[in-house]
């Protein structure tokens, strides 16, 4: 029997460790959930407006490397655009492709066109330099950048420039990106599994999440795959950055610095269609580039340190605990409730325990799927009713990701700037590798010499 000291004891212990997580999650879910249905309202009341009186020019810029195979399918998805095809101008910047790229471009342009499909060329690679040349080529009055690999529903640009037309306030959007379907594509189980816990992953990133951003004007990152931006605005900053791997943040925190009376907002009706990660490894290099990426980004704008607890505006503090500090729970109890067996405690109950924690992220998952459903249009409302048993995987995808993320953590505090990043297995391979060389130089150089110096001290004081 135990005494009430002792039940106490065990709720507190036990409660910290397994209820935190919903309490903290499930508050943000309800915070999102405000910020998603606030914004669902005002594009059911833009939606009954008349149609544009005026269309401005939409300049969209692709940078392509090797993309022979991806480059035709995006440009034909800018060909089907309910926007005004006069008013569209193409520019793809071709970084030294070494394949048929140029070729499909220029086949792409005979293809009857109202707008302007045009290319250039750089001397080198990189896309944050083929940015900055495309935006100084182009005319448009709002200018979107666009992945090679991005496919755009049909309406997006003429969602973006609505959204720019009516909001004279508005400098810079983002788009929202979807993972498209793997309906036919026979992929294997676990990679088909991988590919719908992304797609909720983004779902409620960019309609729920970006959507609270929206509201309390605190988006942090304008999407590299799809974004806009008014012209006159962009050219007043520094365009894109070479200083970090993640130059569409950089971008966004500085026109939120620089403008303060302006919006930087996601347009949820504007879709872009991405393709799911094709491995793990994959998966790993660009969770680890985003998460580098943003601390890299937060040290060169000290001027966004407000207090982490204000609602409104960019609040770096704010960002990083949510992203870091609230997640290191994860990090304690993955190596906790293993332990406690080694220390004492029964068996049964570190496994009772480990499950519970499971379940418990299971529950937040499933409110934030249950708000993704709300706020969703029919088409996703199918998907999530199908693919509801991604509920069960959804805690060990995220668990996996925080894991990847944690690593870019670390690497930015070792490793130069850099876009590639290796599998896990080599990365880990590469970091045990590094870690024996300081070692036995420490051994065999730093440690030697040292001992001498203390020794040396010793006899001339004796």
């Amino acid at each position: 029997m135990l005494t009430t000291d002792a039940l106490i004891g065990f709720i507190l212990f036990w409660g910290v460790w397994l209820f935190v997580p919903l309490l903290i999650d499930g508050t943000t879910a309800v915070a999102y959930f405000i910020g998603a249905l606030k914004a669902k309202k005002r594009y059911s009341a833009r939606a009954e407006e008349k149609e544009l009186s005026f269309y401005p020019t939409v300049s969209i810029i692709i940078p392509v490397y090797n993309g022979e195979d991806i480059i035709a399918a995006a440009i034909g998805a800018l060909r089907q655009q309910t926007y005004p095809h006069n008013r569209m101008e193409i520019l793809v910047v071709d970084n030294v492709s070494s394949d048929r790229t140029l070729e499909v471009i220029r086949d792409e342009q005979t293809i009857p066109f109202a707008g302007t499909i045009q290319y250039i060329s750089l001397p080198y690679k990189g896309k944050v330099g083929a940015l900055n040349a495309g935006i100084h080529r182009i005319q448009g009055e709002i200018i979107c950048n666009l992945d090679a690999d991005t496919m755009l529903h049909p309406a997006a640009i003429l969602e973006v420039a609505s959204e720019f037309q009516r909001d004279p306030k508005l400098a810079a959007a983002t788009g929202a990106i979807e993972i498209a379907s793997s309906e036919g594509k026979n992929l294997h189980p676990v990679k088909y599994a991988m590919a719908e816990s992304e797609y909720m992953e983004y779902y409620t990133g960019f309609n729920i999440g970006r959507q609270y951003q929206s509201e309390t004007n605190s988006l942090f990152t304008l999407a590299g795959a799809f974004s806009a931006f008014r012209k006159d605005i962009l050219l007043r900053t520094f365009l894109y950055d070479e200083r970090t791997v993640s130059e569409d943040t950089s971008l966004t925190l500085h026109i939120t610095q620089r403008f303060p009376d302006m919006n930087v907002r996601c347009v949820a009706t504007a879709v872009a269609y991405v393709d799911p990660v094709p491995s793990v490894s994959a998966l790993y290099a660009q969770r680890v580039r985003w998460q580098r990426g943003q601390i890299e980004v937060a040290s060169l704008y000290p001027g966004l340190e407000r207090h982490p607890f204000r609602l409104k505006g960019v609040s770096l503090p704010k960002s990083l605990i949510i992203d870091h500090t609230l997640a290191f729970p994860r990090v304690v109890w993955t190596f906790l409730l293993p332990a406690m067996y080694f220390i004492g405690y029964p068996l049964t109950l570190v496994v009772s325990g480990m499950i519970t924690m499971y379940f418990i992220y299971m529950a937040v998952d499933g409110l934030y799927m249950v708000v993704a459903y709300m706020v969703a249009d029919d088409v996703n409302r199918r998907r999530i009713k199908k693919h509801w048993w991604i509920l069960t995987v959804l805690p060990a995808f995220r668990w996996t990701v925080f894991w990847f993320r944690f690593g870019g953590f670390l690497e930015v505090m070792t490793e130069s700037k850099s876009w590639r990043v290796r599998d896990p297995w080599t990365e880990s391979a590469l970091g045990l590798q590094r870690i024996g060389t300081t070692t036995l130089t420490f051994l065999t150089q730093s440690f030697p010499a040292k001992m001498a110096a203390v020794l040396s001290g010793i006899v001339r004081t004796r």
